[in-house]
C-alpha cells in the first residue's frame, strides 16, 4: 500500500517481490483492527464500525424492548460496556478524521440511548445523552485522544532521554 495526499497522481508503481514472489498492491488493508485506505480518510474504517455496532444493536434489541422490562440504567450501562468500547477502538489513530466522520458514529450512539430509554420523539438526543451522563460521541473521543496523548508526553520523555544517552 502507497499512501498519498488527496489529489496527487502516481503512476502505478512497479511490483514488489518477495522470495521471487510478486505481492499486490492494495487501496486498503485492516491493520489491528483499524480500516487503513491509500488516502488515510478513514471513511472506510468508520463505515466498518458503523456497521458493526449496528449489528451489535440488532443483538441487544429484543434486551431493550418495552416488554423486557430492563432498567433505563441497565440499558444505558449495556451501551457503554459493549457498543462504546467498539466504537472508539484505536481512537487515537483515527481522531484527525473529518469531522464529518466521527458525526456518522454520533448516529448510532443517539439511536441506541433512544431505544435504551424509550425517550419520545420530542426530546432532542442531546438532552437524552445529558439526562444519562454519556458525553457526546465527539467529546468522548476528544477526551480518550488527551488522555493518550498526555500518557504518551509523559512515558515518552523519559524515553527520549534514555535514547539520547546511548546514543552519545
Amino acid at each position: 500500500m502507497l499512501f498519498v495526499k488527496n489529489g496527487w497522481r502516481f503512476s502505478k508503481p512497479r511490483t514488489v517481490q518477495l522470495f521471487k514472489d510478486p505481492i499486490k498492491w492494495a487501496d486498503e488493508t485492516r491493520y489491528l483492527g483499524g480500516t487503513l485506505d491509500k488516502r488515510l480518510t478513514w471513511s472506510k474504517h468508520v463505515d466498518r464500525v458503523r456497521k458493526k455496532s449496528a449489528q451489535r444493536l440488532g443483538t441487544l434489541g429484543p434486551l431493550l424492548s418495552r416488554r423486557n422490562g430492563l432498567s433505563i440504567r441497565n440499558g444505558v450501562l449495556l451501551y457503554k460496556q459493549l457498543i462504546r468500547p467498539m466504537m472508539d477502538y484505536a481512537c487515537p489513530v483515527w481522531w484527525s478524521a473529518a469531522r464529518s466522520h466521527t458525526k456518522i458514529l454520533q448516529g448510532p450512539q443517539s439511536k441506541y440511548l433512544r431505544i435504551a430509554t424509550s425517550a419520545p420523539w420530542y426530546n432532542g438526543n442531546r438532552q437524552i445523552q445529558d439526562d444519562f451522563g454519556v458525553p457526546y460521541f465527539s467529546d468522548h473521543i476528544r477526551t480518550l485522544t488527551g488522555r493518550f496523548d498526555s500518557k504518551l508526553a509523559d512515558v515518552g520523555k523519559p524515553l527520549v532521554e534514555q535514547l539520547g544517552r546511548h546514543l552519545r
